[in-house]
């Protein structure tokens, strides 16, 4: 199992608040960080300008992986995500993963940029086309109905071959089937609970093998996590800014609760503690992240210790409790059941595969 961490805004941290987190991130061991594109009353969630920020976190640390969770691909055209992605690869060393989305979380940008919702899901499919193309530093041939791109290629080229990993928002049945049978990696949302993420996970899973895919694919699944002395005490913590963030700020988290489990979900918070949120102590956040991996098959955990909510400092103790006394204990269980797993399948005389 691997950790990386969902980068939001917090109630009083500014972007070097940010940047210092994530050279904190990079030191305690983290694999990556992602960001998302958050415009107009939400850009303090961040980012209004992702690829920017990630620029500068890039310049600002070594190792760690940089990603975009995601950009809002049909409010930009897909040369410039491509141009910014390819550049952003050199300049990382080859080390962004670029996640898209064909929707945002609220309205205002599709009266700004002048793109109906309808039409973003129009652009969407062509507009990946022309930015992957471009990617792989193919000489485009599009002329479709919104881009003319025929005879130009992409400079500079990317780092990563045949591209920066790609993952994709899908949500529906129908969208994680399609990422799917073309092997693109997918993110499994924060309004899950264990049989939701097993469920997603299986169907991904299942499609993706079925279509030739034998190498187990990156999906990395949300979860809010704060990590306390006691589970008491996280539980505390955690209700007023928690149920605030849900109520105020995350609309598209919140319709998520009550399309899959009832409108009555989005307002209790024993049901987001006990189901969707790892609020506890070491001990508690290490069987909540055991249960997921073992009955889910989880092993990517995008961490969201940051909330709107909740003062900075607050949210980087707990990424620092996290880091200290859970990731360790998980990180070296997975190092004994690895070789179990191996030596199980050579007695049976069936080659290992590779996970």
């Amino acid at each position: 199992m691997k950790f990386s961490v969902f980068l939001m805004g917090t109630r009083n941290g500014s972007y070097f608040d940010i940047v210092d987190q994530v050279r904190d991130a990079e030191a305690l061991g983290f694999r990556g960080v992602w960001l998302a594109e958050r415009t107009f009353t939400n850009g303090d969630l961040l980012w209004p300008s992702p690829m920017v920020a990630a620029s500068y976190l890039a310049a600002n640390t070594r190792r760690i992986r940089i990603g975009l969770a995601a950009r809002i691909l049909p409010f930009h055209h897909p040369i410039h995500v491509a141009s910014d992605a390819a550049t952003l690869d050199v300049l990382t060393s080859g080390r962004l993963d670029l996640g898209l989305s064909r929707s945002s979380m609220d309205d205002t940008p599709y009266r700004v940029f002048g793109v109906s919702r309808q039409e973003a899901t129009e652009r969407f499919d062509e507009s990946f086309g022309v930015l992957r193309a471009a990617l792989r530093g193919d000489r485009l041939t599009n002329t479709g109905r919104f881009f003319d791109v025929e005879g130009v290629t992409l400079s500079p080229k990317a780092i990563q071959k045949p591209h920066p990993p790609i993952y994709m928002i899908a949500n529906s049945p129908a969208a994680i089937d399609a990422c799917a049978r073309d092997g693109l990696p997918i993110f499994v949302h924060g309004a899950h609970r264990i049989d939701g993420v097993q469920e997603v996970l299986s169907r991904y899973r299942t499609v993706s093998h079925a279509a030739g895919f034998e190498r187990r694919i990156d999906t990395p699944v949300n979860r809010f996590v704060y990590v306390a002395a006691t589970t008491a005490q996280a539980r505390k913590f955690m209700e007023r800014p928690f149920m605030d963030f849900l109520g105020q700020r995350a609309p598209d988290l919140r319709a998520c609760l009550e399309a899959k489990y009832g409108a009555d979900a989005a307002k209790s918070f024993d049901f987001i503690a006990d189901e969707i949120g790892i609020f506890g102590d070491p001990e508690y956040c290490i069987a909540r992240l055991r249960d997921l991996r073992d009955r889910a098959g989880l092993r990517h955990v995008l961490c969201t210790f940051n909330l709107i909510t909740l003062d900075h400092d607050a949210c980087v103790e707990s990424m620092n409790r996290f880091a200290a006394f859970v990731m360790p204990k998980i990180e070296r269980e997975d190092r004994i059941r690895v070789p179990r797993a191996l030596v199980g399948r050579l007695t049976e005389s069936r080659p290992a595969q590779v996970l």
